[in-house]
C-alpha cells in the first residue's frame, strides 16, 4: 500500500469531515449511514473507513470541527485587540447565519448529548481548551491595558456564551431576530464594558 502523504492525509479528513457535517445537518444522526457520506463525497464506503472506525467517530469529529470554528471567531475578534465587536449586531448576524444553517444538527447534538456521555465528555474537553485559550488571550490584553487587571474574565466569558446560545436558540424556535439583536447588542456591552479598562480615565 502506497505511503500516504501528511498534507493528502490531513485534506482527506478535512473533505470527510465536511461532507459529514452536511449530511448529518440534513439527515440527523441517527439516519445518516457512512454510504450517505461516501455519495456526498464521490467516493467508496470502505475510502472513509481508513480514517474513521465509525459513524460516532466521525459525529465526534464533526462536532469538534462545528465547536472549533465557533471558538475560533471569537479568538479572532480578541487577537484584534477589539473585544467590544463580540456586543456588535454584525457578530450576532454572523452566528445567527450559522446556526439557522446547522440548525438540524444542533438540535441532534443537544439530544444525542443528553445520553451520551462520551459525547458530553468530548463537548466538555473542548470548552476546557477554549477557556484556557481564551484566558492565554485575555492576559495579553491585560498587560497591553486593554482589560482590567483584576476583572473575573472567566464570568463574564461564560456570561457571553449563555447569553449567545440562549438567543441563538430563541430565534430557531421563532423569536423576532430585531428583538433579540438589541437584547444581544445591550446585555453583550454590558458584560464586555464590566473588563475594559476605560479610554477616558486617563483624561480624568
Amino acid at each position: 500500500m502506497p505511503k500516504v502523504v501528511p498534507e493528502y492525509k490531513e485534506q482527506a479528513i478535512r473533505n470527510i469531515v465536511e461532507a459529514g457535517a452536511y449530511v448529518f445537518n440534513e439527515k440527523g444522526y441517527h439516519k445518516t449511514k457512512m454510504d450517505d457520506i461516501a455519495e456526498k463525497l464521490g467516493v467508496s464506503k470502505g475510502a472513509i473507513y481508513q480514517y474513521f472506525k465509525s459513524k460516532e467517530q466521525l459525529f465526534f469529529e464533526v462536532i469538534d470541527f462545528f465547536l472549533r470554528s465557533r471558538k475560533d471567531e471569537i479568538m479572532t475578534i480578541l487577537i484584534s485587540g477589539d473585544p467590544k465587536q463580540i456586543a456588535s449586531a454584525k457578530f450576532l448576524k454572523m452566528k445567527i447565519e450559522r446556526a439557522q444553517q446547522t440548525r438540524s444538527f444542533g438540535l441532534d447534538l443537544f439530544l444525542e448529548a443528553a445520553r451520551n456521555e462520551k459525547l458530553r465528555k468530548k463537548m466538555t474537553a473542548v470548552y476546557e481548551e477554549s477557556f484556557t485559550e481564551f484566558l492565554d488571550h485575555i492576559d495579553r490584553l491585560k498587560r497591553e491595558g486593554i482589560i482590567k487587571r483584576e476583572a473575573d474574565v472567566g464570568v463574564v466569558w461564560r456570561g457571553i456564551v449563555a447569553l449567545r446560545d440562549g438567543l441563538l436558540n430563541s430565534i430557531l424556535f421563532g423569536a423576532n431576530i430585531k428583538a433579540v439583536t438589541e437584547t444581544w447588542e445591550q446585555i453583550a456591552t454590558i458584560l464586555i464594558d464590566e473588563i475594559l479598562v476605560e479610554k477616558n480615565s486617563e483624561l480624568v
